[in-house]
């Protein structure tokens, strides 16, 4: 098999999600890298936000760190902003690099 570039763009609840599942599926085979990349180096949790807006809870705890959900596996976490996906070239550029996939 061929080397493989997997890239996510965005790590909201589907992002986070297919990068967890591709790194189980992809643990042990060396020859695919798996990269998820957003422009903040946390992920929202969209469903809880009404209790930061009700006082209820502070901001952090609605933010959790995409390093921490990432650690120990595959999945490499860029945090940058994506400018352009070349669907021909299969390129995804951002402000501070690029990533074939």
């Amino acid at each position: 098999m061929a080397a493989k570039n997997i890239v996510i763009l965005g790590a909201g609840y589907a992002g986070v999600h297919a990068a967890k599942k591709l790194a189980k599926k992809y643990k042990k085979n060396n020859d695919v890298t798996i990269t998820i990349i957003d422009k903040n180096p946390y992920h929202t949790l969209m469903t809880e936000l009404h209790e930061v807006a009700g006082g209820r809870v502070p901001e952090e705890s609605v933010k959790l760190d995409l390093h921490k959900i990432f650690h120990r596996t595959k999945v490499n976490v860029v945090v940058d902003y994506i400018e352009n996906v070349d669907l021909e070239k299969q390129v995804v550029k951002t402000t501070h690099g690029t990533y074939a996939y």
